[in-house]
């Protein structure tokens, strides 16, 4: 039994954008072309959505915790964000010095 050999597929010109891209490519390979990171301005008073972050803790720290969040009359939610965020802001700002 012979072996046949697959047929080519036809193959459609490339696109401008496509084209557009991969002399970019070509470019950037040479050391010619850097693409540009534009950092987005932090704002701390930007709304919150869901962000589902994982915090993990023991069964002590959990009840430290529980007990920190009644004394102080408020969620334990707001307890760990009254804590984090100034701390993390000093420590942004002390690195920045």
């Amino acid at each position: 039994m012979a072996i046949r050999k697959r047929e080519a597929r036809p193959t459609t010109p490339a696109a401008a954008d496509e084209d557009a891209v991969a002399k970019q490519a070509e470019e950037f390979g040479k050391g010619g072309y850097a693409p540009e990171v534009h950092e987005a301005p932090l704002d701390p008073n930007a709304p919150i959505g869901p962000q589902g972050i994982l915090f993990r803790f023991n069964d002590y720290q959990k009840q430290l915790l529980k007990e920190s969040a009644d004394a102080d009359r408020r969620s334990q939610q707001k307890l760990l964000e009254s804590i984090i965020w100034p701390e993390l802001e000093r420590r942004r700002a002390a690195r920045n010095q």
